[in-house]
């Protein structure tokens, strides 16, 4: 593994790095103005390569920037390698420009965090770099912090004063389940069991193994679109079936999340109200996430080790209807689910059909956050798309920057669908030179803050408009030209569909489509929709 992925913000006091890197042809450099922006297309290009991307700014409200990207990478694991400049120690809090006190300020979203200064010795540099080294190296990956502090000359340049070496290995997670016989026995002995797949980008044989294991009649398994595991046995989309569960036959006794995020309010809801039930997470990294707050029991080794090890010792001739409750629930909801659709008017719901049933196979589908990663999760998971969404912290702030990313380092169709205000808020994300012409954009335009009027709650405290749908006043297609994009609006169905056969044909920039919808109706018909599962 290399560090040849690089983003760097201009400068004055990080001029050094920029003048090193960018001027060697071995490092991939990219220069994106908004550092908020560069660190979330350093995500994407990591979440792709597996492999830590390398962003880079200078001193003072530059690094702080950095923070939403960075925290979004702590919790979904994934590296990236953080070097802020900074101004010599005797200079902060004395009135300099530029300089706020850098030292370990993103400590609490970074696995390590490391300083270092332009005076300090050798020896010492060269401690620093080997710790970075383990860093990049151990098991539970993230961010890394190098906060270097430059005294001037910034722009004259040497010849190799010195070297420095990152000893960095492909690390491949092979840690076998630690699944003791008690707990082998304590599984057996369940006759209501979830398996629940939060957000996994992918999971050598787990499928392979969640198929095997799923013929056992105790034993449902639910995906979720980020899960990128589903299967036609498997219970695909938790919201429309949850409208048809009778918690007194079909609660379960034991809980089991594999991978990380989990999008589902019902179903986290669902089993934060139950009593008598256990929760087992299974997380590579070893992380104990007490979603619910049940938690009794931690696996650190990849989902494929565990479910691979349960199947070995899962008593399969044991007799339960847990599982053909749960998908006679999901078979009814689907055809509710179709029945209602054929009706619907125009509006979100509406929308989303005509995107999810017009995908080409194959892409790379980025999910918006909000309402938008909800409703694709009310529709069936195409099996040759992979589904991304910044699920880590859950922001608005970067899903476009991420897209970007991701696009840079892959040669699919990536397209994003976007609320309005998420797009208008990361439209920076098309202010640098990176190649986008395999990036299609839909932007849900339902006048902002969409998701307000799906969750309980703002639309009772009588400054519902005013201070939580707060309407968006800027004209997308306007500032989609502004930035080099092509873009068409459009309002009814007929266009829609016209304008997705424009957005995947070929281009040389990427394409947006605006699609206007009705605010004060969307949330009305969502409701009538999740009614109509329950009939």
């Amino acid at each position: 593994m290399e560090l040849n992925d690089w983003v760097l913000s201009p400068g004055s006091r990080n001029a050094p790095i920029t003048l090193t890197f960018a001027n060697d042809s071995y490092f991939n450099c990219e220069s994106v103005v908004d550092e908020r922006s560069a660190a979330f297309i350093a995500l994407g290009k990591s979440i792709v390569t597996k492999k830590a991307t390398v962003i880079c700014c200078t001193s003072g409200s530059a690094p702080l920037n950095y923070s939403p990207a960075i925290s979004e990478a702590y919790y979904q694991c994934i590296p990236i390698l953080v070097i802020t400049a900074d101004r010599p120690a005797k200079w902060i809090d004395n009135g300099e420009g530029q300089s706020i006190n850098q030292v370990n300020v993103f400590s609490n979203f970074c696995v390590a965090s490391h300083n270092i200064s332009s005076e300090d010795e050798l020896q010492h540099i060269e401690k620093v770099f080997e710790e970075i080294s383990k860093n990049l190296n151990q098991k539970r990956k993230g961010p890394i912090h190098l906060n270097i502090a430059f005294d001037e000359p910034l722009y004259q340049t040497t010849e190799n004063p010195f070297k420095v070496n990152l000893n960095i290995t492909d690390v491949v997670s092979t840690n076998e389940c630690n699944l003791t016989e008690n707990q082998i026995h304590e599984w057996n002995s369940y006759q209501r069991i979830l398996i629940l797949c939060g957000q996994m980008t992918e999971s050598e044989g787990l499928l392979f193994w969640l198929k095997d294991l799923n013929s056992d009649p105790r034993v449902v398994v639910l995906t979720e679109t980020i899960s990128n595991v589903r299967d036609f046995q498997f219970v695909n989309c938790i919201d429309r079936t949850i409208s048809r569960i009778r918690l007194e036959i079909d609660k379960p006794l034991l809980v089991v999340t594999l991978g990380g995020a989990i999008v589902s309010k019902k179903i986290k809801s669902l089993i934060r109200s139950l009593e008598k039930l256990n929760h087992w997470h299974v997380d590579e990294f070893g992380l104990s996430i007490n979603v619910f707050n049940k938690l009794s029991n931690t696996f650190s080794c990849p989902p494929s080790s565990f479910v691979r090890k349960i199947v070995s010792y899962n008593d399969f001739t044991q007799v339960s209807n847990f599982k053909s409750e749960w998908m006679t629930a999901s078979f009814i909801a689907e055809e509710r689910h179709e029945q209602f659709l054929k009706e619907a008017k125009w509006s979100d719901l509406k929308v989303f059909k005509t995107i999810v049933d017009t995908m080409p196979e194959g892409i790379n589908l980025h999910m918006g956050n909000s309402s938008v990663v909800r409703y694709i999760q009310l529709y069936n998971p195409i099996n040759s798309i992979t589904y991304y969404g910044n699920r880590g912290v859950s922001g608005i702030d970067g899903c476009t920057s991420t897209a970007v990313g991701v696009a840079s380092k892959s040669d699919k169709i990536n397209l994003l669908i976007s609320g309005d205000l998420s797009f208008v808020y990361d439209v920076n994300a098309f202010w640098n030179n990176i190649s986008k012409s395999n990036l299609k954009v839909i932007i849900i335009n339902n006048n902002g803050g969409g998701i307000f009027r799906i969750i309980p709650g703002p639309q009772n405290t009588g400054v519902f408009e005013e201070r939580f749908e707060v309407g968006n006043t800027a004209d997308i297609p306007e500032l989609c030209k502004a930035h080099g994009l092509e873009v068409v609006s459009v309002g009814e169905e007929g266009a829609l569909e016209e304008a997705l056969v424009w957005l995947y044909s070929k281009s040389n920039s990427a394409r947006v489509i605006e699609i206007i919808t009705p605010a004060t109706i969307n949330s009305d018909i969502l409701s009538s929709y999740f009614l109509s599962l329950n009939k």
